[in-house]
């Protein structure tokens, strides 16, 4: 019997969740297979926290498991990476919004009308504790990445770092201690995708090189201390 073979694992957010480019297989397929949780699995690629037009949105995704009844003992989610991206080259596709002035709406109250990310971003981790009590959240903030601003990653990164500690939400922080930068473009090539045929790595999808050297070890760890002793 594999260690949480009894759990079950609600996944959130976005590509880098869902595993595009490796096919199909993110961070939640990696801890079904080894360490054996039964997964939920609602991230898709291209989700943003904050709403815009034409793509998946995680708000959406965290109604659909409160209205599935979903009964995770461990939810693990990230998000931002697709709301600092900049479609128009000038900026951010979701406003970053003001961090003072971010009281969480009810998640079913969310418009999708000049939303922001700060405020979804506290939305959701208010329903994340409010409607699924008993679970342990993980939040993953993802890899330095070259093919976003480096002062919008950072930015958008800190201050959902900063909200998930204050909901006592747990962080594998893999900007930080992961070490995957793919500015470099060694660790781009290595490390992450070639989504769209360019003959190099895309910066922001990793392969499985990449998830299995930067993401998983921190990942695991994190799993591993938030659910001690409850493997039963």
């Amino acid at each position: 019997m594999k260690e949480f073979e009894n759990k079950k694992l609600l996944i959130l957010g976005d590509s880098i969740m869902y595993g595009s480019g490796n096919g199909g297989v993110g961070v939640g397929e990696y801890l079904e297979k080894d360490l054996g949780f039964t997964l939920l699995k609602y991230c898709v690629g291209g989700a943003r926290v904050g709403y815009h037009e034409g793509k998946s949105w995680i708000v959406e995704q965290v109604q659909q498991a409160i209205n599935n009844a979903e009964k995770p003992d461990l939810i693990i989610f990230d998000g931002f990476t697709n709301d600092c991206n900049m479609s128009d080259g000038i900026n951010c596709d979701v406003d970053f919004g003001n961090p003072s002035d971010t009281a969480p709406t009810d998640i079913f109250k969310v418009e999708k009308s000049n939303t922001n990310f700060c405020g979804c971003f506290n939305s959701m981790c208010e329903a994340l504790k409010k409607y699924f009590p008993k679970a342990k959240v993980l939040f993953v903030r993802p890899h330095k990445m070259g093919r976003r601003g480096a002062e919008v990653q950072i930015k958008y990164g800190e201050y959902a770092v900063k909200v998930c500690k204050e909901y006592g939400f747990a962080v594998a922080d893999i900007y930080e201690d992961g070490k995957l930068d793919t500015f470099d473009e060694a660790m781009r090539d290595k490390y992450t995708n070639d989504s769209y045929g360019w003959g190099k790595g895309d910066c922001t999808h990793p392969n499985e090189k990449g998830y299995l050297k930067f993401y998983m070890p921190l990942i695991e760890s994190e799993v591993k201390n938030l659910l001690k002793g409850e493997n039963i």
